[in-house]
């Protein structure tokens, strides 16, 4: 029965009822024994009644009251008194936290006191093998002195009369219930909904809830029964705390983010982890509020490992439109770090696979292969910018170090510097010119012509009807500043890949893309985007192979980290121009292992195998680029030649069929799939192709080198070599890259007519 004010528990007098729980009533009560007021929680009749139960909670409290820690409210003892058991603890004059949390979130001094005294708090008790199980605001109170305790520790949980699992899975069926959405349940875990068993990280994600609360005034998840709850906390990714609330310091955020994966495995793993970067992000943030250096020391040592993956920057502008910005800035750190010696970088593309994924740092560190990643933020508004940079330990999930820049546009170029020699000095690498010399090259001083340049690199990546755009944008640049050297070499680059893959002739690209290289090459020879794009020209416009494999090899001296370079280099110069098969393969492993999940890469050593005769390694290694990149055509295309190579004719034309539905130009792939036809036995399929493209080059333009193919396979030979003449004489570049080694074209070597062609182009006839 309720007590009531007055009556006597023992030597304990009731003055008021505190509340009531799944336990049983909560009354503040005086002792008369030590003159001083104090919390009894009265059990309820199921433990009472339960001795296997009611050892477990006596066991349970006992572990709780030796933990004497400040923020959890004390347990005094634990009593009887006929027959009714009961506990003891301290009272806490104040207000819970749920009362206090305002629309819009908490001050950023008061979110980190709570956290703070929180994560504490967990991080003690997790120790001592203790869970919670209901983190939640309701069971916060802030003392009127301004103290933080966390009540019911290990107690106020469901009275497990049977297993965990069990006791768990009532819990979820009464969720589901309409209309009873009980006052944990926004704040449970979606392992605790489902009634698996648990462990200490269910208390480390309903603590992300609470965090995610106080930081912005909002619950990450929410519906408006009991069902949509359920479904909202198992299946819905909250959106950002960055984007609730953009003044939360990105490490913070991406903290609480960490905290609501929904698999435990891949949340952060403990609460001593959680502790740690609110200590450091605190330090941070106080640093920047009094106008000191926005960084903080970190409170693990770096990892003897010194290898990194610069991650890309989470755009946080309102529009969310400065993508190719903030891959941009991440993209200058990355190559200013690679230049450091005895400092292992994982390539762009690899590292960029992650972007919009969730996958905690440990995850990424295994995959990568990496000790360190650095990730960050970019807030733009108007000709102001923030960037927040935060270099972890990926195995262990320690903050290293972490900064936050407040600069006006036209600094972006210093602050890229600063984080790179930050990282650099964190882990006592020595700059090659000393420290006052910049690790990021500034390639120009106008702010404009710098974003014009990050907008069209964006968009060449992405290749296809992108690519026009993109050179309109390089030309932008070069306008605004003529002295910009990678942007003039970006222009060459777009060109030689519109040529290479037949969306223009030759003669329209030649002049711009060769005057753009050598310009580039003038401003800055020390550049090793220059020099790439001019041994590209030299090669597929002049048939000049031998100053071709110079410039390749100039700007891989340059920059051993170019991947893009060296991926060229492999195929197009070693093996299809000099029949180098070894070497192109050995380069092209050079390139993945510095990129190792790169479509990109793994698409380039596919080709360089098929083309020396490894089938059975280009199909596998085929396969791996199109499930890194299902959406690449260049991916399908190699997979389909390695399968009709290999004679799995029935799969290769499926491929090749994928491959020339993505683009809008798609003789490349119905060219390659003439010749499977023609391998095949099916003449007349080759023919329809062959026909086709025949028709559409009377519209538009139409590669020679890619009918060359077409006639041959539909066994007209003679038409072939006179395609084959006409195509060498225009310096086709499709032609001058194919016609020695591309294994489509060696069964037209036997002809004396082509044999002829080769000689010339080997300079030997």
């Amino acid at each position: 029965m309720p007590l009531a004010a007055g009556n006597w528990l023992g030597p304990y007098r009731i003055l008021s009822t505190v509340g009531s729980g799944g336990m049983g009533q909560v009354y503040r009560a005086h002792d008369s024994r030590l003159g001083r007021d104090v919390a009894i929680k009265v059990l309820g009749a199921a433990l009472a009644n339960n001795p296997q139960a009611l050892a477990r909670f006596t066991r349970e409290a006992r572990a709780v009251a030796a933990l004497n820690h400040p923020n959890i409210v004390t347990i005094f003892s634990t009593e009887e008194v006929d027959g009714l058991p009961f506990i003891t603890m301290e009272i806490v004059e104040g207000r819970t936290l749920d009362r206090l949390i305002p629309r819009g979130g908490v001050t950023l001094d008061w979110f980190f006191d709570v956290a703070l005294a929180l994560a504490d708090a967990l991080a003690a008790a997790h120790r001592a093998h203790l869970v919670h199980r209901d983190v939640k605001p309701g069971n916060v109170i802030m003392s009127d002195e301004g103290r933080v305790k966390l009540l019911d520790f290990g107690l106020a949980r469901p009275i497990e009369l049977e297993p965990d699992r069990v006791a768990n899975q009532q819990t979820y069926l009464s969720l589901t219930k309409e209309g009873t959405i009980l006052g944990t349940a926004p704040y449970m875990s979606p392992e605790q909904i489902e009634g698996k068993p648990l462990d200490s990280r269910t208390d480390l994600f309903s603590l992300g809830i609470v965090l995610y609360e106080m930081a912005t005034g909002t619950r990450p998840f929410g519906g408006d029964s009991p069902a949509s709850l359920i479904a909202s906390i198992l299946k819905d990714r909250p959106k950002p705390v960055a984007e609730r609330r953009p003044e939360i310091p990105y490490g913070v955020g991406r903290l609480i983010e960490r905290c609501l994966e929904k698999h435990p495995r891949d949340r952060v793993q403990k609460a001593a982890e959680i502790l740690d970067t609110l200590r450091a992000e605190r330090r941070v943030w106080e640093s920047s509020r009094e106008g000191k250096p926005a960084s903080s020391e970190a409170p693990r040592p770096a990892p003897s490992a010194t290898s990194i993956a610069v991650l890309p920057f989470t755009d946080l502008s309102a529009a969310k439109d400065q993508d190719w910005f903030c891959d941009g800035i991440a993209e200058e750190i990355l190559n200013a770090l690679a230049s450091l010696e005895r400092l292992k970088v994982v390539a762009r593309t690899s590292a960029f696979s992650f972007k919009g994924k969730s996958h905690d740092l440990r995850t990424i560190g295994q995959q990568l292969k990496v000790g360190m990643a650095l990730e960050g933020s970019v807030r733009r508004v108007g000709d102001r910018v923030r960037v927040t940079v935060q270099l972890s330990d990926v195995a262990e999930g320690f903050q290293l170090w972490s900064a936050r820049y407040d600069r006006e546009l036209k600094d972006i170029f210093d602050v890229q510097d600063e984080i790179a020699k930050a990282i650099a000095e964190r882990l006592r690498l020595t700059l090659a010119g000393g420290a006052d010399d910049r690790l990021v090259a500034q390639a120009t001083s106008n702010v404009e012509a710098y974003q014009c340049y990050l907008q069209g690199r964006a968009l060449l990546n992405r290749r296809g009807a992108n690519i026009r755009p993109a050179v309109e944008l390089f030309r932008k640049a070069i306008e605004l500043d003529p002295s910009y050297s990678v942007a003039w070499a970006a222009v060459a680059d777009a060109y030689n890949v519109m040529a290479y893959l037949g969306f223009i002739r030759s003669g329209e690209a030649r002049e711009h893309a060769i005057m753009a290289a050598t310009r580039s090459i003038e401003l800055n020879p020390a550049a090793a985007a220059g020099h790439t794009a001019m041994a590209c020209a030299r090669l597929m416009y002049e048939n000049n192979v031998g100053v071709a494999r110079k410039e390749f090899e100039r700007a891989l001296e340059l920059n051993p980290h170019d991947v893009q370079s060296r991926c060229w280099y492999a195929l197009l110069c070693l093996q299809w121009a000099c029949g180098d098969f070894s070497r192109g393969i050995a380069e092209a492993r050079l390139a993945l292992e510095s990129d190792p999940l790169s479509a990109y890469t793994t698409m380039f050593l596919a080709a360089c195998l098929y083309t020396a005769g490894h089938l059975d390694e280009a199909i596998e290694t085929g396969m791996l680029a199109v499930e890194r990149d299902a959406g690449s055509f260049v991916a399908h295309w190699v997979l389909g030649i390695s399968l009709g190579l290999a004679g799995r004719f029935e799969e290769a034309v499926s491929r090749l069929e994928i491959a020339a539905s993505m683009t809008p130009h798609p003789s490349p792939a119905l060219a390659v799939l003439a010749a499977i036809f023609g391998r095949w036995g099916k003449a007349s399929e080759a023919d329809a192709i062959h026909r086709a493209l025949t028709e559409r080059a009377a519209q538009s333009y139409v590669p020679l080198a890619h009918l060359v193919l077409t006639a041959e396979a539909a066994g007209r030979r003679d038409e072939a070599m006179s395609l084959a003449r006409r195509a060498w004489d225009e310096r086709e570049p499709a032609f001058i890259l194919w016609a020695r080694h591309f294994p489509a074209y060696r069964p037209l070597h036997s002809d004396p007519r082509f044999a002829a062609i080769l000689r010339e182009m080997n300079g030997t006839g």
